[in-house]
């Protein structure tokens, strides 16, 4: 019954880890160059778009080149959490 608990518990804390890194980039927008939040503040104050560089406008969202990776990483992160709180709950050999 102890491996049940260790695996329920693992899974547990790799879900919260990943779930937690997911919302982490999401919060910090780690999926857009420039966001379409960025350009609609931009309009809101009657520019064309958002001026990324002088001389340079953004008027459409852009994706960053990593957005397609983030879901990978998020599950290798909840993983290794699970993999480390399943070998934190061995039980441990008696010294004799």
């Amino acid at each position: 019954m102890s491996i049940a608990r260790n695996l329920v518990f693992s899974a547990l804390v790799a879900c919260a880890v990943g779930g937690g890194m997911m919302a982490y980039d999401t919060w910090t927008g780690a999926e857009w160059e420039v966001s379409p939040d960025q350009i609609a503040a931009a309009r809101a104050e009657g520019k064309a778009g958002l001026e990324s560089s002088p001389g340079a406008v953004t008027v459409l969202p852009i994706r960053s080149e990593t957005a397609d990776i983030l879901p990978f990483k998020w599950a290798l992160y909840g993983l290794a959490a699970g993999i480390v709180a399943f070998i934190g709950l061995r039980k441990k050999k008696a010294v004799a």
